[in-house]
């Protein structure tokens, strides 16, 4: 990747090292998503429940995020 760079995110309980070419705003944007999506840390919780839920917040925000974005093209589409 060109101009990439590594950087740290937090999921759950722990840091994970990635290498991106990112700006500094999406990271963070990024960041904001992944922080959303965890919720509080359960300290109890294992590390792969964690992400589990993380993952499958992400994607019913997606899917959620995705049907809204479809029923305003319909509602367009009928005008």
């Amino acid at each position: 990747m060109q101009n990439s760079r590594d950087i740290f995110l937090t999921i759950g309980k722990k840091n994970y090292s990635v290498r991106t070419p990112l700006s500094s705003d999406d990271i963070d944007r990024v960041r904001a998503l992944i922080d959303q999506a965890c919720g509080s840390v359960n300290r109890e919780a294992e590390q792969e429940d964690l992400l589990v839920l993380t993952c499958l917040r992400l994607a019913y925000s997606l899917d959620a995020l995705g049907s809204q974005v479809n029923s305003a093209i319909k509602i367009m589409n009928e005008n």
